[in-house]
């Protein structure tokens, strides 16, 4: 009686393991991504509330590699014949199809950052108005209204700066 409560215990644990995994690999593989009012983004695998909109991953397909054929011929055989220059020219073809899907939806991600990074670069110009921003409520000391002027200049020269190497970066993939 006692072997079948040992057995027992660890089928059960099986069990349950087999059951709930699913659930936690559904849960896990689901992505968002978080603007804050700052306009910094960040990606987390649970959804933050307000700001955070799903993230539309494409599934991973996995293709396993091809069987080599059996035959007689000897090496030398297959070669004059073609047949590893034929499949090698294949991989390739595969290869360069695959690569061109990265590089298109690497152009997308960067055309919606520089998209996103020009309108920053339009609301902290708007704030900085050509250097004299409009003094608020919380700056009755002078000296915090310049470093709020300092820190929007910063801004603006960063943002200019992301954009710059996010329109070199998508002419380098397009050509």
């Amino acid at each position: 009686m006692v072997k079948s409560k040992v057995i027992l215990y660890p089928f059960a644990a099986l069990v349950l393991g087999v059951l709930v995994t699913p659930g936690a690999q559904a849960k896990g593989s689901e992505m968002f991504v978080c603007t804050s009012k700052d306009g910094v983004r960040t990606y987390q695998n649970s959804d933050g509330g307000a700001g955070c909109v799903p993230l539309n991953l494409n599934p991973i397909t996995v293709v396993p590699a091809p069987r080599p054929a059996v035959n007689n011929r000897t090496f030398s055989e297959s070669d004059a014949l073609g047949g590893v220059g034929r499949r090698a020219s294949l991989s390739n073809d595969a290869r360069s199809s695959a690569d061109f899907n990265a590089t298109d939806d690497r152009m997308k991600i960067l055309q919606e950052e520089l998209r996103i990074e020009e309108s920053k670069l339009k609301s902290l110009q708007d704030e900085y108005k050509k250097g004299q921003p409009d003094r608020l409520g919380s700056e009755k000391n002078y000296q915090k209204y310049l470093d709020r002027v300092s820190r929007l200049e910063q801004e603006i020269m960063i943002t200019n700066d992301n954009i710059e190497i996010l329109k070199a970066e998508l002419s380098r993939l397009s050509q």
